[in-house]
């Protein structure tokens, strides 16, 4: 009998028993590690890891730990559906990577959308009203629906799909920009994020939900917030150096666009000072987009994952 697959599992905080369970494979040995010391200690010798995306400050030494002679890793599991410490670690092609695949997206889905109705029916309003014990049917005058409006939707993986499907679901118009536009039955229109200069003036929302590149930083500044219209309401659900904060704040102070919901925010955790928690027409949220996927969905893509690291069938996902 061969030597079980040696498969680390290096959580944020207290070990998931959803992830342990689908670990607890026939000739498969987990072992919880804690730190980067720990990782290195038990990186000879392991076959897999299972993680969270690689913190900014371990990401050098990760990287080269990964390089060492002694490191025999060839599996990688990204539980969190950012990559951006794991693509800065610049992992040896040899290491397969793969991840959540969109278990998160529905709940990504819910929340952008929860974002956009707050602003289309007022739920912020309606709340401050309530804490005021004041009926004031002038709120009425500032509602709208979403049937009808067209959303500008920057990413259309498979987060962005789910924002897709729910904004046509309350009728919306649906312009999808993406690296590689082809068809798609989610959106109305797809095409290449090059156009974004060309249909920010359509959008009534538009909902950031690409990946962070060199090439998307500060994708949205002062010259794309002058192209919108000034009823647009912008949704940021993918990193926070997609927007110039800075031209955000200008363009929010100066009424050029109607208002924002920031999901993310940089840096992570917004400082209570940063003039952003005064600015008119905001909502931040603590990044929660994807909490409330179901535990039991995310671990089960750590065990097919597994399976098929097992069975020799592991594509990078």
């Amino acid at each position: 009998m061969s030597a079980p697959l040696r498969i680390l599992y290096w959580p944020r905080a207290e070990p998931e028993a959803d992830v342990l369970a689908q670990l607890s494979a026939p000739n498969v040995s987990a072992e919880v590690i804690r730190s980067v010391d720990e990782l290195a200690a038990a990186l000879p010798g392991a076959d897999g890891l299972v993680t969270m995306d690689f913190a900014a400050k371990d990401v050098a030494r990760i990287s080269a730990l990964l390089r060492e002679p002694s490191t025999t890793l060839r599996w990688l599991h990204v539980w969190t559906a950012g990559r951006e410490g794991v693509v800065a670690a610049n992992v040896p092609e040899h290491i397969t990577i793969t991840g959540a695949a969109g278990a998160q997206a529905p709940a990504v889905a819910q929340q952008t959308l929860a974002y956009m109705l707050a602003f289309s029916r007022r739920t912020k309003e309606c709340a401050d009203l309530t804490h005021e014990h004041h009926w004031d049917l002038k709120i009425r005058e500032t509602m709208g629906p979403l049937e009808g409006r067209t959303l500008l939707l920057v990413g259309l993986g498979n987060a962005g799909r789910e924002i897709a499907k729910a904004a046509r679901a309350f009728e919306m118009h649906v312009v999808a920009l993406t690296r590689n536009p082809k068809p798609n039955p989610d959106a109305d229109e797809v095409l290449p994020v090059s156009a974004l200069h060309e249909q920010l003036p359509r959008a009534d929302y538009i909902v950031l939900m690409i990946a962070l590149a060199p090439e998307t930083r500060k994708l949205i500044g002062a010259r794309e917030l002058a192209l919108c219209k000034p009823t647009a309401v912008l949704v940021n659900m993918a990193r926070g150096e997609v927007i110039d904060a800075a031209a955000l704040l200008a363009a929010l102070q100066n009424g050029t666009i109607a208002g924002a919901a920031l999901d993310v925010t940089e840096p992570e955790p917004l400082p209570g000072d940063d003039p952003l928690w005064t600015a008119p027409n905001i909502i931040i949220g603590p990044h929660v987009g994807g909490i409330g996927t179901p535990r039991t969905r995310m671990a089960g893509r750590v065990g097919g994952n597994l399976q098929r690291f097992l069975d020799g069938t592991l594509v990078p996902t």
